[in-house]
């Protein structure tokens, strides 16, 4: 019996609604939404019913796109409009490595070889000797067939000191740099432990600057302790006191070989030996002076007797401060707060890329090579003095190093899959670039060099009467300026709204007025039509 009021009332409600959407018709800035209000044709309102549906799927997809662009490439990097002069950076850090890696009379690595090869007895420290330089030499096939060992159980600071005693001297027997001749080289190069054994560096930061405290807590005879380092300069902020002209990292005040770094580089004639190296001479690499850097995988070769010139181009990145309020993932680069290493102080893709490697390393074959960090706490390992003990983490053996080999493929080649027996969490690398970076490119030539008639008048004459080898290195920046990369904002907060709200506009005459007319309708109007009209609609037609 109550189905015909019931009817009624919800015919008045759709006709109240019906009226109401023809006054929000009439009156919105939407394009097309009067039309749809006017009491017209089923075909006008079909026609623009289809015209309306496809200018907002239109709207849709170009806004979808825009929204695309925005997640997944919010930054992008082009040249800076001015040029930077070069006193803004450092001098690179040049770490030198002689290829000769022991005094023939401290260890004759040839000898004791042959000796171990044909079953001769061995002292213990002949065969402590061998085992430490076996895992510094190229070609480690040799070595194998006599070691045959998969860890060294019992590596200590002992490493550390057997490499010290037996190395060669360090002899450059001329430094210039920055135009300043007779300078004393022992004060210019300070020797660190390297994949490539004792090595001498200059311009590098101290060591106290570069990793935690667990690391350089004990440091090794003064190795990597720069005795003039100070805090004047970090990668993000660059020099902090641009008023000094001489603070430690150094930089070069101008281009050119007269301002730049000159080495000559000995080495003694009876040290020569091509069991451990192939070919001898000198690795040099530049590097960042926060950098610590890896011989084996990046250098160029300062031969015997010959003159080597580096031209060095710098490489600058920067980022903006709006990039810094994206989350890494979008701008695919960290801040070097943003995330903790374990043994470093500052992020940097290097360093994070090592520690990975050190991870998936001992993962995969039980132990960890020399140059490698580890969590223990009780003695140094040899690339960074970080704690290696007898509490778990061994070094690995030539039996283990084509184990150690394919963990560092497996690091760079995992999401090929190539190692299928062995599981990895590659995610938990996450190495991306630095926001902020500096790095060096290197263009080189060199020649043969008859240094004893071209210094015949310039060296000591009982110089001269010694057998020994001399090479030359000349390290200088090609320009006076260079053009740094920028990190730049693409598509921030502003720009999206400004095109999404372009779209809307274009397509359908959408604006914030828009959007408040619709609120309007559906609030503030329906609350005043009640006390004005005593209905929600208003007047009644």
């Amino acid at each position: 019996m109550n189905s015909s009021p019931n009817r009624t009332t919800i015919s008045k409600t759709l006709t109240n609604t019906t009226n109401y959407f023809k006054q929000y018709c009439s009156a919105t800035s939407i394009h097309g939404f009067q039309y749809f209000g006017e009491d017209r044709s089923i075909f006008e309102k079909i026609w623009w019913s289809l015209i309306f549906i496809i200018c907002l799927s239109g709207c849709s997809i170009m806004i979808y796109k825009i929204y695309e662009k925005y997640e997944t490439s919010p930054v992008i990097v082009s040249f800076a409009t001015k040029e930077t002069p070069l006193y803004k950076i450092p001098f690179p850090a040049v770490t030198i490595c002689p290829e000769v890696k022991s005094d023939v009379r401290k260890f004759n690595l040839t000898n004791v070889f042959m000796k171990k090869k044909n079953n001769l007895l061995l002292s213990e420290t002949e065969f402590k000797n061998l085992q430490y330089m076996s895992l510094l030499c190229d070609d480690i096939d040799e070595f194998r067939d006599i070691l045959i060992n998969d860890t060294l159980d019992e590596f200590s600071d002992n490493i550390l000191e057997s490499l010290d005693q037996i190395k060669p001297a360090f002899l450059p027997i001329e430094c210039k740099f920055l135009g300043e001749e007779n300078q004393i080289c022992e004060d210019l190069f300070i020797p660190i432990f390297t994949d490539e054994g004792v090595c001498y560096t200059f311009n590098m930061l101290d060591r106290s600057h570069i990793f935690t405290d667990r690391v350089y807590r004990n440091h090794y005879k003064g190795y990597h302790k720069i005795p003039n380092d100070t805090k004047s300069w970090n990668m993000e902020q660059g020099y902090l006191d641009n008023s000094k002209l001489w603070v430690y990292p150094w930089r070069a005040l101008f281009s050119g070989a007269n301002h730049g770094l000159i080495l000559y580089l000995a080495t003694e004639e009876e040290n020569v030996e091509y069991k451990c190296k192939g070919i001898q001479g000198f690795k040099v690499v530049l590097h960042s002076p926060v950098r610590m850097p890896r011989l084996k995988q990046e250098y160029i070769r300062i031969p015997l007797n010959q003159a080597v010139v580096a031209l060095v181009h710098p490489v600058v990145i920067e980022t903006s401060e709006a990039v810094k309020t994206f989350d890494p993932e979008k701008r695919f680069c960290y801040f070097p707060t943003e995330r903790k290493l374990q043994y470093f102080r500052s992020y940097s893709q290097q360093n994070c890329l090592f520690e990975c490697l050190t991870k998936i390393t001992l993962k995969m074959c039980d132990c960890v090579s020399i140059f490698m960090p580890s969590n223990n706490m009780i003695s140094f390992s040899l690339i960074i003095g970080t704690f290696i003990g007898d509490n778990g983490t061994k070094i690995c053996g030539l039996s283990k190093q084509k184990c150690v080999k394919q963990a560092e493929e497996a690091m760079h080649l995992g999401e090929l899959n190539v190692f299928h027996d062995v599981k990895i969490d590659f995610d938990g690398c996450d190495c991306m670039p630095l926001c902020t970076d500096l790095s060096y490119n290197v263009e080189t030539s060199q020649t043969h060099w008859n240094w004893k008639n071209a210094l015949k008048e310039d060296l000591d004459p009982n110089i001269l009467k010694k057998s020994f080898h001399l090479s030359s290195l000349t390290i200088y920046f090609k320009f006076n300026h260079f053009i740094t990369s920028q990190r730049h904002e693409l598509y921030g907060p502003t720009d999206f709204v400004a095109n999404f709200g372009g779209l809307l506009g274009l397509f359908m005459g959408f604006s914030i007025l828009s959007l408040a007319e619709i609120l309007y309708f559906f609030t503030v109007r329906i609350c005043c039509n009640v006390r004005l009209y005593g209905n929600w609609i208003g007047l009644e037609e």
